[in-house]
């Protein structure tokens, strides 16, 4: 019979799929047992399927004979989310939101947005910017529309199409350098 020890040395020639490392120098043998079967768990990092299957077959072919249990232990994958609060989606004709923001001013947040929305329309996708930034909404001068006014289609504004994307932006609604008084909440 064989000693957890002869047991740990056999798995030092179970290498690590993609690495050169086998799987007892990475830690990732947790426990071996002795008994009638011999008990082995192996927590891994991987939650790859293939990369479990692949370690459970060279585990089996370095203990030959023995009869083993292996017990591979991976990380869940987290179940995936609504990206809305409250489980209803209030536009489910949008199918993905990438929102730009930070606590800062001046650091860039509307480059990096027309940079991406520009680029992603470059790419043959239907983009669209809403600029709500309410102190000092840049959009429309970056794309030269200052002074562009949206279209009203029956009650509700449309946005201005320009370089392959559409944008709503405060800048368009108001005059350049007037004050605005939000009434209401926001």
């Amino acid at each position: 019979m064989l000693s957890k020890e002869d047991v740990l040395n056999r798995l030092k020639g179970v290498i690590y799929p993609g690495f050169e490392k086998d799987i007892v120098s990475f830690g990732f043998v947790k426990n071996v047992e002795i008994g009638e079967k011999i008990l082995i768990e192996v927590e891994i990092v991987s939650s790859n399927p293939d990369v479990a299957n692949e370690l459970r077959t060279d585990i089996k072919r370095v203990m030959g004979s023995n009869e083993c249990v292996i017990n591979i232990i991976q990380p869940k994958i987290p179940e995936e989310k609504s990206n809305t609060q409250s489980g209803k989606n209030i536009a489910p004709q949008i199918k993905n939101f990438v929102m730009v923001s930070s606590g800062k001013g001046g650091v860039g947040k509307s480059t990096t947005t027309l940079n991406l929305a520009i680029s992603m329309a470059k790419l043959g996708k239907k983009v669209g910017i809403l600029d709500a930034d309410i102190y000092g909404p840049n959009i429309p001068r970056m794309l030269g529309e200052v002074g562009t006014q949206p279209q009203v289609v029956g009650n509700k504004l449309k946005p201005i199409l320009t370089h392959g994307v559409e944008m709503m932006s405060m800048g368009v609604l108001m005059e350049e350098g007037m004050s605005l008084i939000w009434r209401g909440s926001m």
